[in-house]
């Protein structure tokens, strides 16, 4: 059987969980217990939220939705082996925590590991253009930052069909990086 993984990684309350619940087609493993200190809701992850879904009779995708918490940065090792693809979260909340993106990205260091990327923005159902635009705008400079030209969406990590979009383009820049890799244009 062939297997791939995925890690969904970004800030706390950016719908990590929600987006491996989504897409999942099994019951996902979830390690949320409720917050002992404020971050903003009720509930953190404290270990690898772990979704699937299948492919092909011979082919699955793992899903793992990592905690963003820092202390929690031995996990990002488990996953960080042979990732087929990166989805980095980001709310319209609240404005990004770049020093933790930058983090982030660099410990999965994408670029170097040739993972396929896709930025995705939760929680900007309410959002202006100008807002999607401007945070969409500081994402690519931070992805730029760390050699990275990925897309950036804009999602709902509970709806399905938003949810998709993510999976569609990182299968899309994979193939084009492995039609690339084999020097075909």
């Amino acid at each position: 059987m062939s297997y791939k993984k995925l890690a969904i990684i970004g800030e706390v309350g950016s719908g990590k969980t929600q987006l491996v619940q989504t897409l999942s087609e099994i019951n996902p493993l979830q390690t949320e217990v409720e917050s002992s200190i404020d971050i903003g809701k009720q509930f953190t992850t404290v270990g690898i939220d772990y979704g699937r879904i299948s492919l092909s009779d011979d082919a699955a995708l793992g899903l793992y939705g990592v905690p963003g918490q820092e202390r929690y940065s031995f996990l990002w090792d488990m996953v960080n082996e042979s990732l087929w693809g990166l989805v980095l979260l980001v709310t319209l909340d609240e404005s990004p925590d770049l020093d933790q993106l930058d983090r982030l990205l660099t410990f999965f260091d994408p670029a170097n590991r040739n993972t396929s990327v896709v930025a995705a923005i939760t929680h900007s159902e309410n959002a202006n253009a100008k807002e999607l635009h401007a945070l969409g705008v500081e994402m690519r400079s931070a992805l730029q930052g760390h050699g990275v030209n990925a897309p950036v969406l804009h999602i709902d990590a509970r709806d399905k069909n938003s949810a998709m979009m993510v999976l569609v383009a990182l299968n899309a820049i994979s193939r084009y990086q492995n039609t690339k890799q084999l020097g075909v244009s």
